[in-house]
């Protein structure tokens, strides 16, 4: 696909993303669905940065995320801090806290990285407990204030739309620039094989913290505007189970495919809406729909999208080569 064709493309999906709002402005609970899936796009593509692409096996992207949110809600409910620079705090505090992790964790490989990480993520969740003054502890912590842009506060669903759509393209950019730059190449390299890549004088050490920094810091972001569009957060949406649906989201859409990934979100958003009338069988049913995926598409939506393409230029160069 050329250059002008995949830009017009992306032009025509946000364009239609735009008009959403504005076609169901009176339907808040379809507006508030787009909303967790651009939350959800937004927090994914920073694991797809640090688990798809560099392969380091994390556990910490929700524990990141609730870190994120905690510190947009102290900064905003008792500091009075403006939204912009909280959301600017919030994403640079976890993609350091993330890039310390890194610095132990990229010595590890494989289920070594993930208990060190899963060992983090229950850190900090025991923190959010019990530290009362800066998390309101196991209640929670409310009232936290909704943002306000150049005097501008948001209220309604549709506001938060543009808001959150912003921030999951913001995602979204910066994820296929490391995807298509050196950094990212370097990254995948390091994910097929850390070895060679190190006896080619590729420093393994630095580009596995960075990419765990991009990652985090996106995570970071993600947290600071759920905590202001939710006015309310608690240990409990940040625990191991939200970390397993990303895994999951993740693996479905593919590893290594930005388009699957943004696929998975789509898919999952919308099915576990339509699942939650199922309770409690519903958590039955998305492990069979997993099951599926992973039968009938081993390499996931990504794997089965490249299949597509492959078939498509092959169809297409036939198609050429009969033209007399």
């Amino acid at each position: 696909m050329s250059l002008p064709v995949r830009l017009g493309l992306h032009l025509a999906v946000l364009a239609v993303l735009m008009l959403v709002p504005v076609v169901f402005r009176q339907q808040a609970f379809l507006l508030a669905l787009f909303v967790k899936m651009y939350l959800g796009i937004t927090v994914l593509m920073g694991f797809l940065i640090i688990l798809g692409f560099s392969k380091q096996f994390s556990l910490a992207q929700v524990a990141l995320y609730g870190i994120g949110a905690y510190l947009a809600a102290n900064l905003t409910a008792k500091l009075g801090l403006g939204f912009l620079p909280t959301l600017l705090a919030s994403g640079l505090l976890a993609g350091v806290v993330g890039g310390l992790i890194a610095i132990p964790g990229a010595r590890f490989v494989g289920p070594w990285l993930a208990l060190v990480t899963f060992a983090f993520a229950e850190i900090v969740r025991i923190l959010m407990a019990r530290l009362k003054p800066l998390t309101g502890g196991s209640v929670g912590f409310r009232n936290i204030p909704r943002p306000e842009i150049f005097d501008y506060r948001f209220s309604g669903e549709a506001d938060y739309y543009f808001l959150f759509l912003a921030l999951a393209l913001f995602a979204y950019l910066v994820t296929l620039r490391f995807r298509f730059s050196p950094y990212g190449r370097i990254a995948l390299a390091i994910g097929d094989n850390p070895d060679i890549a190190a006896s080619l004088g590729v420093n393994v050490f630095r580009h596995r913290i960075f990419a765990f920094f991009l990652g985090s810091m996106l995570a970071g972001m993600a947290g600071a505007a759920f905590a202001v569009y939710a006015t309310y957060i608690s240990p409990e949406s940040f625990g191991l189970a939200h970390t397993i649906q990303y895994l999951t989201m993740l693996v479905v859409g593919g590893l290594e495919s930005i388009p699957g990934a943004l696929l998975a979100v789509v898919f999952f958003t919308f099915s576990h809406n339509q699942l939650m009338a199922w309770h409690p069988w519903d958590l039955i049913l998305d492990g069979v729909i997993i099951l599926l995926f992973m039968n009938l598409m081993p390499r996931g939506i990504g794997g089965l999208l490249t299949d597509l393409g492959l078939r498509w230029a092959a169809w297409r160069a036939s198609a050429g080569s009969r033209v007399p």
